[in-house]
């Protein structure tokens, strides 16, 4: 998938992120300033496991860029190698990005306030990581299930008939448009997720109907 397509697959994502960290209560920090801060870190997260791409194909060439990218290519990895596009990496990762700040604020190394803070932009870049890997996996090349091992998995085939699987096709373009539309259903909802987690949106349909 290309980078406008990946930020919308962010987009959904970030989301979904905002309402599982209210519904579960593991962030103390307002529900509606945790959302735009998830959106924009998600949107970075998403774009990030191409920076495994050769150096003249990465846009945004900042110094740590240069470095990570570098560090990628000396341990042998290309595209979608399996440092930036395996799924057990991804999970492993999201999982610190929770417990490693949380852990760190038990041992008294940092505040209340910067672990929450910490986790929430941490949470929101991993799940763009994860929207990538789900993207991915909507195209025929796929992501690696475990990084030691260059078994694959993609949701859809290479070809049906005319019809290709591929970055850059009629499929990404379809793909583009569905999440584009999807996106707005669960942004509503998204924004109203608190009343209808308090039920404070039967109130309002009363009032409605009065």
């Amino acid at each position: 998938m290309t980078a406008p397509t990946h930020r919308q697959y962010a987009i959904c994502t970030a989301f979904i992120a905002a309402m599982v960290l209210y519904n579960l209560k593991l962030s103390e920090i307002s529900y509606y300033l945790t959302l735009p801060i998830l959106i924009l870190t998600s949107k970075y997260g998403a774009i990030f496991p191409d920076i495994d791409c050769h150096w003249h194909n990465i846009k945004e060439k900042t110094v740590p860029n240069w470095i990570i990218n570098k560090l990628i290519r000396l341990t042998g990895g290309r595209h979608r190698s399996w440092q930036t596009h395996s799924i057990d990496i991804v999970v492993v990762l999201t999982i610190m990005s929770y417990y490693g700040p949380t852990i760190l604020y038990n041992n008294g190394k940092i505040t209340n306030v910067n672990k929450e803070v910490a986790i929430i932009i941490l949470m929101g870049f991993m799940s763009g990581w994860v929207s990538h890997i789900i993207a991915d996996m909507l195209t025929s090349a796929g992501v690696r299930i475990l990084f030691f091992s260059r078994v694959k998995i993609a949701l859809v085939p290479k070809r049906i008939g005319g019809i290709q699987f591929s970055t850059g096709s009629d499929w990404e373009t379809f793909n583009y448009k569905v999440i584009r539309f999807f996106n707005i259903i669960i942004g509503f909802i998204c924004l109203i997720y608190p009343m209808i987690y308090n039920g404070r949106h039967r109130y309002i349909l009363e009032l409605l109907r009065r």
